[in-house]
């Protein structure tokens, strides 16, 4: 991993503590190995880590340990997750590998009134890593996706990375 990566990645997991101010249920949807699981396991009551990959969900489970913690082998768009049950969905570098609309739309369907969406993805510009251009998406473009809810936070997610917070209306 590149070392600009890591030190991202440190500076988004202070900012996701300042997010969580009780325990939670939280989906990550598109979790790949389960780093930020790890993490976020400590803020929830249940924790559901999902993705469509069944390798990188069996890494996650090698990695992660908790009572809290439900695995589940699906795709983003179509999961088990009860309808309404969910405080808190984080995207991850992930949604711009998905279908975006129909993601976009089970974030909604699982998660309660007032829920929040935490989005952290590559700004759109070029840089000497990460995913091509045309797949990134900018702020807007959340903002456009998810366009019933409102904008509630911006935070650190390092040089390369924004994070949004946006809240279910």
């Amino acid at each position: 991993m590149h070392h600009a990566e890591i030190q991202f990645r440190e500076r988004v997991v202070n900012s996701l503590k300042e997010l969580f101010n009780k325990k939670e249920v939280i989906a990550e949807l598109g979790c790949g190995f389960g780093f930020y699981c790890n993490y976020l396991k400590n803020y929830a009551t249940k924790l559901y880590c999902v993705d469509i990959d069944k390798e990188a969900i069996e890494e996650a489970k090698k990695e992660l340990e908790g009572d809290n913690i439900i695995f589940l082998n699906e795709d983003a768009a179509n999961t088990s997750i009860e309808s309404g049950s969910v405080d808190t969905v984080l995207f991850a570098n992930s949604l711009h590998d998905m279908d975006r609309e129909s993601v976009a739309r089970e974030a909604n369907r699982i998660l309660k009134e007032n829920g929040k969406v935490i989005i952290i993805d590559w700004e759109k510009k070029e840089t000497e890593f990460g995913p091509p251009m045309h797949i990134r998406m900018s702020k807007e473009d959340y903002l456009d996706l998810f366009k019933d809810y409102k904008l509630e936070k911006e935070f650190d997610a390092g040089p390369y990375h924004y994070g949004l917070v946006l809240r279910k209306a």
